[in-house]
């Protein structure tokens, strides 16, 4: 028995804040917002404003995708679609950020209650899933592609988080801190130069905008004309895997 409940639960990610067998009596109707930017994240970047302006237009309609496979799993009695502007949304829905997590990575949001009640109340949903991509300069090792060299500093990155929140402001669950994933990596360790230069120092280097443009364009297995983007398929799958209440949860 243990083996097959292992089979069907699979891997979830996030954190309830209630248990799931609240959850499923609550939320019944789920409403999936458009992906936000959050254009005040913390970020050292020469092209900031570009960069959001890019990514703006990446996630466009790209939840829709979402609810789909939030429907396959039949976790709901219902999973919406919910109209409207990522920008818009945003500046109406995000009242503030929690403190972040010591090492850069967001916490999550603080959210405008006015503009939750407006919005499922619109929309005749239980609960809103609030997508968010924000900038973030993260304290972590990265290493070299061999392997043997490391270097320790804050990178600027691009993650996001997600949370599910009721009628009320309540959240759910949180996909955030720890959990937060990581949509872009927009700096690396030049370990080449300093070998070849015999340099002291490592120096960290801003992945160009062709790469950016090419890693949020990036498909699993190459195929570039099919399916959803890497970044979003592995994202999405991690939201579906922590919020898509099964018979074995």
């Amino acid at each position: 028995m243990a083996i097959l409940v292992l089979l069907f639960s699979g891997c979830s990610w996030g954190e309830y804040s209630i248990s799931k067998q609240e959850y499923q009596s609550k939320v019944q109707v789920l409403g999936v917002l458009p992906i936000l930017i959050d254009r005040a994240g913390a970020l050292d970047y020469p092209q900031k404003e570009a960069l959001y302006d890019l990514l703006t237009r990446s996630v466009l309609g790209k939840h829709e995708l979402l609810v789909e496979r939030l429907r396959k799993k039949k976790g709901y009695f219902d999973v919406r679609v919910l109209p409207g502007d990522t920008d818009l949304i945003a500046l109406s829905l995000l009242s503030g950020e929690e403190s972040r997590h010591e090492d850069g990575r967001p916490r999550g949001y603080l959210f405008n209650l006015e503009s939750v009640t407006e919005l499922t109340r619109q929309n005749v949903v239980d609960a809103l899933l609030v997508v968010v991509f924000s900038g973030a300069q993260i304290e972590e090792t990265r290493r070299s592609r061999t392997l043997l060299e490391t270097l320790k500093t804050r990178y600027n990155d691009i993650l996001a988080t997600a949370v599910v929140i009721d009628r009320e402001g309540q959240v759910l669950w949180r996909l955030t801190d720890l959990d937060s994933y990581r949509v872009l990596m927009l700096q690396y360790p030049d370990f080449d130069e300093a070998y070849y230069n015999r340099a002291d120092f490592v120096q960290v280097k801003n992945i160009s905008w062709f790469g950016i443009e090419k890693a949020l364009e990036a498909r699993l297995g190459g195929r570039e004309q099919i399916g959803l983007p890497e970044t979003y398929d592995k994202l999405f799958d991690r939201i579906v895997s922590g919020i898509s209440p099964g018979l074995f949860d």
